[in-house]
């Protein structure tokens, strides 16, 4: 998967939301006028970043601060070009000159000080790949030395840059952020955004195949991102899973997840002769205890793109749907609470052309997840204030 586009169409705010709540790993590499930042996220977080505006080496800022001497640091660059491999803040910790908490706290400072510089930039190109740590590195700078080994959440960056670059705009000196309590860890979410524990579905990304996510679909994912943002009921929120899921396949089905079956709520796309396509998909039900796509994606935990299995039970669902047997299937598992609570099934019919955009619907099945968790919480709160009345 690569992630390409403009930062005038989607900006670094949009983008670390997307990367943050899908939990990817991979390097997002930010090039413009301004020069070339990298950020590497790992499940989400971010571990490393350099920029070509933000040049400082690891070992002047240790010696600037005084935590290290100028003799100590030559010392330990003489130690790293006899042949060693290790970063330079490695070796400084195992000479006993800079304690390893320490070096994690410069460290994530300066990745911080590189996030709010380039969340400040408007214009240029991004570039996401997807991978493990790290590819070479794009900024001629070392930026090995700026490796955490516990990830920064990028939506604590993303709130406190957002601050920051405010108070910049407005004139005012920008207040630091209070400390973590531990190195690493990001400080509790505003009360407004409850935090939501749960492990979103993931695709494994078969064979490493890449593909260029059009325009089009950044641009709708965004607007769909405003609208999940302030959910007012269930319904609503299971109506945009259906109209993102349009513009990813030709037909698709929104199916409840019960504790032994699937039963079908809701559907676009699908054209029956002298039936009612919505009566017959709110008629199918699919049991759990017998193979069939919704059991191995429910077990799996995790979306399924390929051929439809010849199963009873996927044989019965292409016979209510007319008897044509698609190319390609998708089925997308919404996890609410920890808790598989929606399919979305979709298919290729009946055009049969390949499906695309898969990674973008996954993520919005993931946020959608997050919002319908945030509708029933404050069903469920609105529900005891009245009780107690």
């Amino acid at each position: 998967m690569s992630l390409v586009g403009r930062l005038e169409d989607l900006a670094l705010p949009d983008i670390f939301q997307i990367i943050s709540l899908s939990k990817k790993t991979g390097t997002l590499i930010v090039r413009s006028r301004k020069g070339t930042g990298m950020v590497v996220f790992k499940d989400g977080q971010v571990i490393q970043a350099g920029s070509d505006s933000i040049r400082d080496s690891l070992g002047n800022m240790l010696v600037s601060q005084g935590m290290i001497s100028e003799t100590v640091l030559s010392q330990a660059l003489a130690m790293q070009r006899k042949g060693s491999d290790k970063p330079l803040g490695m070796i400084l910790t195992e000479m006993g000159a800079v304690p390893a908490q320490t070096l994690e706290g410069v460290v994530r400072k300066q990745i911080e000080e590189i996030i709010y510089d380039l969340l400040a930039w408007e214009e240029g190109f991004f570039n996401f790949e997807l991978g493990e740590i790290a590819p070479k590195d794009k900024i001629e700078i070392d930026t090995q030395e700026f490796l955490l080994k516990h990830g920064i959440n990028a939506e604590y960056l993303l709130m406190e840059g957002t601050r920051i670059l405010d108070e910049r705009r407005k004139g005012m000196p920008a207040k630091p952020a209070a400390a973590p309590k531990a190195p690493g860890a990001p400080p509790p979410p505003p009360p407004a955004a409850p935090h939501v524990s749960y492990e979103p579905a993931k695709e494994e990304f078969r064979n490493r195949i890449e593909t260029e996510t059009p325009q089009k679909e950044l641009t709708t994912l965004k607007s769909m991102f405003d609208e999940l943002r302030f959910p007012t009921a269930t319904a609503e929120v299971t109506l945009l899973i259906l109209r993102y899921a349009s513009e990813v396949v030709n037909r698709a089905i929104l199916f409840m997840a019960k504790r032994d079956e699937v039963r079908g709520l809701g559907q676009f796309g699908i054209e029956l002769k002298g039936q009612s396509a919505d009566q017959v998909v709110r008629n199918i039900k699919i049991p759990l205890n017998q193979p069939s796509l919704f059991m191995n994606v429910i077990e799996m935990r995790r979306l399924y793109l390929g051929p439809l299995e010849q199963t009873e039970s996927n044989k019965y669902l292409v016979n209510e749907l007319g008897g044509a047997m698609p190319d390609q299937v998708l089925a997308i598992p919404l996890i609410v609470d920890g808790k598989i609570a929606l399919v979305v099934y979709g298919d290729n019919l009946p055009e049969r052309k390949p499906i695309r955009g898969v990674d973008t619907l996954e993520i919005f099945m993931n946020q959608a997840g997050m919002a319908l968790e945030k509708a029933l919480l404050e069903k469920r709160i609105a529900e005891l204030q009245k009780e107690r009345r």
